[in-house]
This record gives C-alpha cells, sequence and structure tokens, in this order.
C-alpha cells in the first residue's frame, strides 16, 4: 500500500481549491440570495404579469431564484480566482512541485527543502473533486493531487481511494464512487 507522485501546483489548481472552500462556506448564503431572487420576483410578477396563471408565476419565481443564486456564485467565483491570482504574484510563488507519497504509516509531501509528515489520525478529511484529490491538513489547507497531473486517472484515483477507505473513518473521507 503505497502511492507516490509529483505533482505540479499553479495557479490553475490554487484556484480550484479555493473557489471550492468558498463555495462550501457560502452555499447557505447562495441559497439566501436565492429566496431573495424568488420574493422579488414574486414582488413584481403581480406589477408585471398581473393575467399571468399560477403554474406561470411559479416557473418565474423559480428561475428568478436560480438565476439569482448562479449570478451572485459566479460573481463569488470571479472574485476568488482574480484574490488568488493576486497574491499568488505577489508571493512570487506561482509554482511549485509538490513530491507526495502516500504509505502506512500516512502522508509525506516535499516542496523545495520543506518537508511534512502527517499521520491519517492527524488528517482533518480527504475531499475528491472530479479533478483533484485535496488532503486537508485543516479547515482551509490542503495537499492538492490534482486528477489531469495522474498517469492513468482511472487506476490512480481508485488507488488512493482503497488506501484513503482503509486508513481514515468514512466521516472524514468525501470520496467519488
Amino acid at each position: 500500500m503505497r502511492y507516490e507522485r509529483d505533482f505540479t501546483i499553479g495557479l490553475k489548481e490554487t484556484q480550484a481549491f479555493y473557489v471550492l472552500l468558498t463555495l462550501e462556506r457560502w452555499w447557505k448564503g447562495l441559497a439566501g440570495f436565492g429566496a431573495a431572487g424568488a420574493l422579488a420576483a414574486y414582488l413584481y410578477i403581480g406589477l408585471l404579469f398581473s393575467d399571468l396563471i399560477l403554474p406561470g408565476q411559479i416557473a418565474l419565481i423559480a428561475a428568478a431564484a436560480v438565476i439569482t443564486a448562479l449570478a451572485v456564485a459566479l460573481g463569488m467565483v470571479l472574485s476568488t480566482r482574480h484574490r488568488v491570482r493576486v497574491q499568488l504574484r505577489r508571493s512570487g510563488k506561482e509554482r511549485y512541485v509538490q513530491q507526495t507519497a502516500i504509505d502506512a504509516f500516512g502522508v509525506h509531501v516535499t516542496v523545495g527543502k520543506d518537508r511534512a509528515k502527517l499521520g491519517f489520525d492527524k488528517l482533518v478529511r480527504i475531499w475528491e473533486t472530479r479533478g483533484a484529490f485535496y488532503i486537508f491538513l485543516s479547515a482551509n489547507q490542503a495537499w492538492i493531487l490534482p486528477k489531469a497531473q495522474m498517469e492513468d486517472q482511472r487506476a490512480e484515483s481508485e488507488q488512493l481511494r482503497t488506501i484513503f477507505r482503509t486508513v481514515i473513518e468514512g466521516k472524514r473521507l468525501k470520496l467519488k464512487k
């Protein structure tokens, strides 16, 4: 049970991570904005579309809720991506190579001269998305394993899922099937 790979973490991977965190934190807020959009639509339907039948009114209200929530989410995504780009340029670390090894003892990561090792019991959670595995060290810090950089995405992803399911309890895992 061992997995080893070097990943190059750059702007694209960092932006995806922070967008994920932002949307996770703001899902209730997005629902609230959607509700506000629905309320505004409800209030204006009577003024603008007084002859519209009930199913049409409901469809307009639902569409307003979805469009409002999506517009706010898009604004949050664009804002987050911009902030990450600016911060990476300021730091001068727009790219780095992350040497990752996962074995029975935990996760070992080397970036430049910095080395870190964490046992599985110390990891906050593991989250798999369509594009990457995120190994969380804290609520807002994670090692990123981009799937696009894997030689065989399907096989390596399955290998990682198997390792994580073996050594980490289910409540800290959010993996694809």
